[in-house]
């Protein structure tokens, strides 16, 4: 069709006058049809032959464009018509010129000649067209695969097939397209009055586009070279086929630059349609997508975010401030981005990406003028459809798209099911148009209308940036606050607060959930009451149903950051890091005092483990509120990450005196007590004691709550066991559990599940086959979930946390199961008197360490198999000492368990030993490793004794084992899923049998697999035997060999991995069916086990 490409121009430019001239009257037509269709009247397309265009005088032009027919032109034609260009081009105007070059028209000067061979004899030309197909089907099936151009001469072979019979006769039949090298053209566009300024896509004219290659050697034999010298060897290197150059007057000579000056990148404004590519189960990848399917790949963090927030601009275009201000991580010391930023968008140009658009000055669409979103002109009626980016655009609209995109009320958003997907695929093509607040609308239509937290995120970003102002890197130029929309915001009565408060702390969420609901019924225009309903949702678990009350929030009042802030927060519950880091650095950007978004911010870099990053944030927040426990709690966490738990507990005791009633905190006080090396078994008993004490007497009033339970008694029956636990997926829980779960006797023992994650994977559903009901209990009150597990008639409940992540030790307080048993998830007492047993795997019986560290009394059982390893494990290596000349030691333990204690202990074997090494694996980040290298170092330690490693998969991790001669245990806090993927491995642990329950971990795994003598009893001995090992090199290796089949469990029907769990069970039950007393006990092995 003429004059396609004029189309967005003529339409995004009503101003402007253009004229499209082609040689092909059919395509003209074709042409002046759709400027009807399309309403375009600055337009005009013409049938004309070269001399008569030659002869014509149709003044001066900004642009002149030379392609198609009229670039097939040669010789003393292309000599005319180059002079034609420069009498009609304005003054400062500019002539592009499409043409074929060599080298690579080489090629197709061969099919030209095979084409004219067996054309020779045609007399007519629907002969010649005819013999001109048969040879090109000659050539495309009987190529050699030994041509040596097969491979070239088939792609255009493959083109021409495509050609229309016009198109095939220009080309190959009538002695057109004559290729030409860069110089010879540039001959005649001198000799016409014109200088060569560069192509028309300046990324084919980098020799970097081509590869580092390509670039390096390039530079080595042309550095000094004149331009278009330059860019001819550059041809040669690239087998350049065709180019589309950009000329201007002779007279603009000294204005042509003789390299691109990469600074005038920040003088453009950008746009593109890219958007972050997930995998089909919704993980995040480093690709972004635009609207036509070409795929972007970076790993650049800079780039991502530059790629990230054009995506949510478009199909507006960013001027280089607002892609500066959009992309700055407000977690960086301030720094000057732009060359950052400038060097981000100089890969992204030499890429060459067709989606990526730049132009001076802003973009068409920020001058729509309409009030409602529309589609651009001719979308619905025209075959060939593209944007105001000249992009083309395929969207393949059905029919009935079509007669509801006709019929569809644009402005309200307020139609069917289909409206949104179809809108959005409009949006993304970048066929919609309208004012700023058209975009408002739409995208608060679109986040009313979502059906989740992941959906709500995919438009929030987009809408942050529709509202923000321009400082704040937007496009809405009324000021915040006062933009003319119209906000109702009426207090709540501080009665119904209150009543809601105390529906919460007293467990009755869905009452409280209704009052709440029931406000939004009554005055839906009321912000205040969908704040109040958020925040409900969000205290009593419902995550999903938060983010929609937030969005009917944003649906009536978009500037609040304190309600993107709350947002935020559910994306980061529901695991959408890259959403919510994206979001919450727009939210500190525009609002820098924002205290809860710093801490937000520390939170997110935490669980990337960018400690660096997280101290900074940490340090705002705290600045901004010192006494708000979450940031408190943040704090402490940091100092943890960096083996500093004394200072870590200091920030633990100031959120006990302000927040005593936040069990959760609480916990992670204790947990994080637990890796002290300078707090005693007494004291530690005692603070978790302390724990148990104010949650019983915080939840005594709420026992009332519960109904009677009538327990079955028959110490035979069938028994129904609980798990309570929020790992039960791809988790070292999961390794623990297992081996008893999947060989459990289900006529025996009924599994139920209450699970307090949102934690789902192809682990959880494994689990799942073998329960009798599996609940997600994330949204259920402390007092709900224990009326769950009285309905369910559970008789044995397991506690699966202790005070780690996701617990509901508060809920155990209540009682809800005859006999509660902790066990897996923590290595120490609950605290609480409601737990009756603690379940200690592997360990003999040893009531004087034991008995006055736990509130529970102890079941001592032992296990066949405690560990579930991964399938397709690593084979077991040779010890690596025989081969390597040297013993290298390693951990792979958290950085949380390495204290300066164990820091020390190590450097005294490594300064023993000084040809050894030690890998220190599972760090997270350069800082942490700097600080153990700094420490070990200066103890004595060589810097090339220590080897470094981050955290990687589970199977890079299992294949580090065969770098690995002996694993070095931490203490006080010892290694449990670490010491146990170890042994499998065929890698022992030295550990120190310590005073309490954490620092003995490793002694049960050890003397489980008949390894005592890998067990110190002090840390003199831990030294001492670390040495030892390293000289007995023999004994080792064959410990190495032979631990894997030890290790295999020998299932039998007389003994599975679930024989003694399950005889520890029922001694449990018949003693509370007898009316005994709650004792410690073991179970033997059985003689033939």
């Amino acid at each position: 069709m003429a004059g396609e490409n004029l189309f967005p121009f003529a339409l995004a430019y009503p101003q402007s006058s253009s004229i499209g001239i082609d040689l092909d009257v059919e395509k003209v037509e074709e042409g002046q049809q759709l400027l009807i269709e399309f309403g375009v009247e600055n337009l005009q397309l013409a049938a004309m032959d070269l001399n008569t265009l030659l002869e014509s005088e149709l003044g001066q032009f900004d642009y002149i464009i030379v392609h198609g027919i009229f670039g097939l032109v040669s010789g003393e034609a292309r000599t005319a018509l180059l002079q034609f260009c420069q009498k009609h081009l304005s003054p400062v105007g500019t002539v592009s010129f499409k043409y074929a070059t060599y080298p690579g028209g080489k090629t197709a000067e061969v099919l030209k000649d095979a084409l004219s061979l067996h054309t020779s004899l045609a007399e007519t030309v629907e002969q010649q067209q005819e013999s001109a197909r048969a040879m090109l089907t000659y050539l495309s099936l009987g190529l050699s695969p030994h041509n040596t151009q097969e491979k070239a001469l088939r792609k255009w072979v493959e083109q021409a097939e495509q050609q229309s019979d016009v198109q095939l006769a220009l080309n190959y039949l009538q002695g057109l397209n004559e290729p030409c090298y860069l110089l010879d053209f540039n001959t005649l566009a001198t000799g016409a009055g014109l200088a060569y300024v560069g192509d028309i896509q300046p990324h084919t004219e980098l020799a970097e586009h081509y590869g580092e290659n390509v670039s390096s050697m390039h530079q080595v034999i042309c550095a000094s070279m004149h331009k278009v010298l330059k860019q001819q060897y550059l041809d040669f290197a690239v087998g350049r086929e065709s180019r589309f150059s950009l000329l201007v007057s002779q007279e603009r000579l000294e204005e042509v630059l003789p390299e691109p000056d990469w600074s005038r990148l920040a003088d453009f404004h950008w746009a593109g349609s890219f958007l972050p590519f997930y995998t089909e189960q919704g993980t995040s990848t480093n690709r972004w997508r635009s609207a036509s399917g070409v795929m972007v790949t970076t790993s650049h963090p800079l780039t991502q975010r530059v790629l990230t927030t054009l995506g949510e601009s478009w199909p507006l275009a960013q001027s280089f401030q607002q892609l500066l201000f959009n992309t700055r991580e407000p977690e960086k010391p301030e720094t000057d981005e732009r060359v950052n930023v400038q060097n981000a968008l100089k890969a992204l140009f030499i890429k060459g990406l067709g989606e990526l658009h730049f132009r001076l000055g802003g973009c068409v669409y920020q001058k729509s003028s309409s009030p409602a979103l529309c589609l651009l002109p001719g979308v619905l009626k025209a075959k060939n459809n593209f944007n105001f980016w000249h992009e083309p655009v395929s969207l393949e609209l059905s029919d009935a798209e079509k007669i509801s995109l006709a019929s569809w009320d644009l402005w309200s958003g307020q139609q069917d099911e289909n409206y949104f997907p179809l809108m959005r695929r409009l949006h993304q093509h970048g066929v919609l148009q309208g004012r700023v607040r058209a975009w408002h609308r739409y995208f608060q239509n679109a986040l009313l209308a979502s059906s989740g937290i992941k959906e709500i995120m995919s438009y929030i970003g987009a809408l942050v940036f529709y509202v923000s102002d321009p400082k704040t890197g937007g496009v809405y130029k009324s000021p915040l606050l006062t933009n003319g929309y119209a906000v109702k915001a009426v207090k709540i009565a501080e009665k119904t607060v209150q009543e809601i408060a105390w529906l919460i702390s007293n467990g009755d969420f869905i009452q409280a959930r209704y009052i709440a609901e029931r406000l939004t019924q009554k005055d839906p225009e009321n912000i205040e009451n969908w704040n109040l309903l958020a925040d409900t949702l969000r205290k009593t678990g419902d995550a999903e149903g938060a983010s929609l009350a937030l969005v009917q929030i944003i649906s009536r009042h978009l500037f609040s950051w304190s309600v993107y802030y709350d947002l935020a927060t559910q994306s980061q519950d529901a695991g959408l890091k890259r959403e919510t880091l994206n979001l919450v650095r727009k939210i500190i950007r525009c609002d820098p005092e924002n205290a809860q978004a710093w801490n937000l911010l520390t939170v997110i870099h935490l669980s990337l483990y960018n400690l660096e990053q997280a101290e900074f944030c940490g340090k705002k927040a705290i600045g901004l509120n010192e006494n708000d426990v979450s940031i408190l709690n943040s704090m402490a966490a940091i100092y943890e990450s960096h083996s500093q738990q004394d200072e870590a507990n200091n920030y633990y005791r100031r959120i006990m005196e302000l927040s005593p009633n936040a069990s959760n905190l609480h916990s992670n006080f204790l947990f994080g007590l637990t890796h002290s090396s300078t707090i005693s078994p007494e004291t530690l008993f005692q603070e978790h004691r302390e724990f148990g004490l104010r949650t019983e007497a915080r939840v005594e009033k709420l026992k009332l709550q519960l109904p009677v339970r009538q327990y079955d008694k028959n110490p035979n029956r069938v028994l129904r066991i609980g798990f309570v636990s929020g790992d039960l997926g791809l988790h070292p829980v999961t390794n623990f559990l297992e081996p008893v779960w999947n060989s459990i006797n289900l006529d025996c023992f009924s599994l139920y599940v209450y699970a307090t994650s949102t934690l789902h994977d192809e682990v959880t559903q494994r689990l799942k086959e073998k329960t009798a009901a599996w609940h997600f209990v994330r949204d259920k009150s402390d007092v709900d979930l224990a009326k769950l597990i009285g309905e369910d008639k559970i008789d044995i409940l397991f506690d699966l946390s202790g005070h780690t992540a996701y617990n509901r030790l508060p809920m155990f307080a209540l009682k809800p199961a005859p006999i509660q048993i902790s066990w897996i998830g923590y290595p120490g007492t609950t605290g609480l008197q409601a737990m009756d047993y603690f379940m200690n795997i592997n360990h003999a019986p040893q009531p004087e360490i034991f008995d006055h560290q736990f509130i529970e009394k102890i079941l001592y059982v032992p296990f066949t198999q405690q560990f579930q390893v991964i399938t397709d494990s690593p084979d077991v290596g040779k010890l690596p000492a025989l081969d390597k000349g040297y013993f290298t030691f390693a951990s792979f333990n958290r950085p949380k368990k390495i204290n300066d204690q164990v820091l020390t202990a190590w450097s005294k074997i490594l300064m023993a030993l000084p040809t050894s090494k030690m890998i220190i694996g599972a760090l997270s980040g350069q800082q942490v490793i700097d600080n153990i290298r700094n420490k070990m170092v200066s103890m004595g330690v060589l810097a090339e004794q220590l080897i470094f490693r981050e955290r990687t998969n589970i199977t890079g991790y299992l294949a580090m084992h065969n770098e690995i001669d002996l694993l070095l245990d931490t203490f006080p806090y010892t290694g449990g899923t670490t010491t146990n993927y170890a042994l499998w491995m065929g890698v022992p642990t030295l550990t120190i049998a310590g005073d309490t329950l954490a620092t003995r971990q490793g002694v049960a795994t050890l003397n489980a697999a008949g390894l005592s003598e890998f067990i110190a009893t002090s840390e003199e001995d831990y030294i001492q035997r670390s040495i030892n090992w390293s000289l007995r090199l023999d004994e080792l290796a064959l410990v190495r060999a032979n631990l894997r089949a030890r290790l295999a469990n020998d299932y039998n029907e007389k003994v599975t991995p679930a024989t003694y769990f399950e005889r520890a069970l029922q001694i449990a039950w018949q003693r509370y069916c007898a009316g005994e007393a709650t004792i410690s006990f073991s179970i033997e092995r059985d003689s033939y086990n």
